[in-house]
């Protein structure tokens, strides 16, 4: 068997072997955006960071109701991550998507269709965005001041 069970039956582990090898990534610094969002919540696309320091282990299995932002099933440069968190939380992303996308769930393919600023527009977004404080405010002025041509008119 694949996965380890609680005694109700349900996954609670993924026992690596030959069979799961395909579903784990090497250890690196992934962006995980969450697929699921309640009406309620402020933002529709949510996006944190997991960096390879939080890993102890050299493999990584990401449940699969999150999305994961990686280069060719690796890691992510820190700061390339990071800026792309930032960028994923803002408003501007956020109204972008929901005038397109009138679900909560947020797939791949959402997400491969939003427009991206350049890389080295994200990297600097990534090493502003590690200091900045995570309100909304906070990460939308950095945004705007980074990324200007998606500041509103």
């Amino acid at each position: 068997m694949a996965r380890a069970e609680r005694k109700e039956g349900k996954a609670n582990a993924l026992v690596v072997s030959q069979a799961t090898q395909q579903l784990l990534l090497p250890v690196g610094n992934y962006v995980l955006v969450k697929r699921f969002s309640s009406k309620e919540e402020r933002r529709r696309i949510v996006a944190a960071v997991l960096e390879a320091d939080d890993l102890g282990t050299d493999r990584v299995g990401v449940e699969n109701h999150l999305n994961v932002l990686h280069h060719r099933n690796a890691g992510l440069p820190a700061d390339l991550a990071w800026g792309l968190a930032t960028y994923l939380n803002s408003t501007i992303v956020d109204v972008f998507f929901r005038q397109f996308n009138g679900h909560t769930q947020v797939n791949a393919t959402d997400l491969r269709s939003l427009k991206y600023p350049s890389v080295d527009q994200l990297q600097s977004l990534g090493i502003a965005g590690r200091s900045v404080d995570h309100e909304q405010a906070a990460i939308d002025a950095l945004v705007e001041r980074i990324v200007p041509e998606l500041a509103p008119v």
